[in-house]
């Protein structure tokens, strides 16, 4: 009997060391927020006060906040981080720049935040009030700024941050290839692998840190690649392709492209279990990673999901305040003077070519235009928009901004994505597939970049005729046939991407995807720069007879008959019969 007591005894103190030895971790994260303070509709953009009543909306900062607070009533040590891009995104970032972020980011009581592309948008400059306000450390190993004064030493390369007992050692990282898209001055930015090393290894031989966490902003493969080659990570926390990642049923619209966490054995220790892991975009959820790690700091059990933000999640009321008082000066920025136009903009876009149409998708092209190089003019001519989404006409003379908001009320986000040509051309197909004059479907193209040819007696999937684009590779721009082995990149609006109007065609066969600017945003800095407005008409849509000869396009139609279809259909989309 004594040895068998003697026995019990051990197996309990053994049991007892062995608990405390190990420290579990829930690791809250967001990625992509992109300004959605308020809550947003299954696409992103505004939600409406009916489909707030149904239930319908998600996410937003007061939702984000409740269930943040519940889980860390809940659990012992827990770490909140954020994967970068902010900034940038609906008219709340128009008005308030970095302001409102700071502000709320302080309110959810970040850990630590990692600095996105958008956060350089509107240059190193725009971005040093925000570094100034937040109350927690921005990270990126990988950005040099010794050449840029204004946010030098505002931003680290890694913080070690205490939780419970433990210190946690998190390095931060950004998208390499961030000059190509954003506005960064004279920050240089170096591969994040190579970065990332050096940090994990100080953060070791200096502290004796045994559990570190990567966050960063650079992409899903990235995030691959960095799990499996830096040595002695644990956790990536990643963001910019707005992955959504689960592990059984999505609870929502979304379909996972992998495994919440996935799961990569480093080369250097096969072994060893570094997870990865994205919450999608926009803080629709609010991902949640639960790591037991072992007293040498390895990752031994891990469990989780992203939580979805919907109607199951109650607002906290007092951040509802809060965002109720920012709200204010956005709503009342839609009566700032933007420019003037000298012409009529029709919003009539769902069966012709439109003015309206031609200059939103110019506008799309402008923003992404960079600095040539001995190759190319620039690297993206195409852009493209559903019909349906420009909302109304506008009539000559002046310009505000609630205007542009009553033609783009949706709050998309203007996008680049690379896709080969073939499904370029399955776009332009699904534009006409439905074609019909009374019904007058929204996914309608209008386009920039390209002149495209239709014959509308033929079957739909084959009424495309003939589709030119212009072309990139050239010092001087001109229309070549569309190549449907050739990889082009477009600009094109958030709703496209994700498949409305039934363009699964791009959704599901985009190979590089990089969120842009919110679309009011886009056309109304384009009509500060371009005023007085004169778009026109110039045959980039034209319909032709079964003979393929040139036989009807808006730019050649009987103007009478035209003026009477504008009207129509202002008319119409006024009383929102479309």
């Amino acid at each position: 009997m004594q040895v068998i007591g003697l026995s019990l005894v051990t197996m309990l103190a053994a049991s007892y060391l062995s608990a405390a030895a190990t420290f579990k971790l829930t690791i809250l994260h967001t990625n992509d927020v992109h300004a959605r303070f308020e809550q947003f509709d299954g696409y992103g953009g505004e939600c409406s006060r009916k489909e707030s009543d149904d239930g319908q909306c998600f996410g937003g900062v007061a939702r984000r906040v409740a269930k943040i607070d519940q889980i860390r009533a809940e659990e012992e040590n827990v770490l909140l981080l954020d994967a970068g891009d902010q900034f940038q995104g609906t008219m709340w970032f128009y008005v308030y720049k970095g302001e409102a972020t700071s502000y709320f980011m302080n309110m959810v009581d970040y850990d630590a935040m990692a600095l996105g592309n958008h956060e350089f948008d509107n240059g190193p400059e725009g971005l040093s009030k925000f570094l100034e306000d937040v109350h927690f450390p921005v990270l990126s190993s990988n950005i040099n700024a010794s050449l840029e004064p204004s946010i030098n030493g505002l931003f680290n390369k890694s913080t070690i941050i205490t939780v419970g007992d433990q210190k946690i050692g998190v390095v931060g990282y950004t998208y390499m290839r961030t000059p190509e898209i954003s506005t960064t001055g004279k920050l240089k930015f170096t591969d994040e692998v190579k970065a990332i090393q050096v940090e994990v290894e100080r953060l070791r031989a200096e502290y004796g840190i045994n559990k570190i966490i990567a966050v960063g902003h650079s992409g899903y493969d990235v995030d691959l690649t960095i799990a499996k080659k830096v040595q002695g990570l644990d956790v990536v926390v990643g963001g910019h392709t707005n992955t959504f990642l689960y592990t059984g049923t999505a609870p929502s619209t979304e379909q996972p492209e992998g495994e919440y966490p996935t799961l990569v054995h480093p080369d250097n220790d096969p072994t060893a279990n570094v997870l990865v892991v994205q919450d999608y975009t926009l803080a629709k959820y609010l991902g949640r990673l639960d790591v037991t790690f072992d007293e040498d700091g390895k990752v031994t059990e891990w469990s989780g999901n992203p939580i979805l933000l919907d109607k199951t999640v109650t607002q906290d009321t007092k951040v509802l305040e809060d965002i109720e008082v920012w709200a204010e000066s956005v709503r009342n920025y839609s009566n700032v003077y933007l420019g003037s136009s000298h012409v009529f903009l029709n919003g009539s876009c769902r069966l012709d070519e439109c003015n309206l149409g031609n200059f939103i998708t110019d506008a799309y092209v402008r923003q992404e235009v960079k600095f040539p190089d001995e190759l190319r003019w620039n690297d993206v001519s195409i852009a493209i928009v559903n019909g349906g989404s420009i909302r109304t006409s506008l009539y000559q003379g002046d310009l505000t901004v609630g205007d542009i908001l009553t033609v783009l009320p949706f709050g998309n986000t203007i996008d680049t994505i690379t896709i080969k040509g073939v499904y370029l051309l399955e776009a332009l197909e699904n534009s006409v597939a439905e074609y019909d004059p009374v019904v007058r479907p929204g996914r309608f193209l209008q386009f920039s970049g390209m002149i495209v040819s239709y014959d509308l007696s033929k079957p739909p999937g084959r009424r495309v005729v003939k589709a030119e684009v212009r072309c990139t590779e050239c010092e001087v721009p001109e229309f070549v046939p569309l190549d449907p082995d050739k990889v082009y990149k477009i600009v094109l609006p958030s709703f496209l991407v994700s498949g409305g109007d039934g363009y699964s065609m791009i959704r599901d066969n985009v190979i590089e995807h990089n969120y842009g600017n919110l679309d009011s945003s886009v056309v109304s800095e384009y009509i500060e720069m371009m005023t007085p407005l004169t778009p026109g008409l110039e045959r980039r849509i034209l319909f032709v007879d079964s003979s393929e000869n040139p036989c009807k396009g808006a730019a050649s139609e009987n103007r009478p008959l035209l003026a009477v279809r504008f009207l129509l259909g202002a008319f119409l989309i006024f009383f929102s019969i479309l």
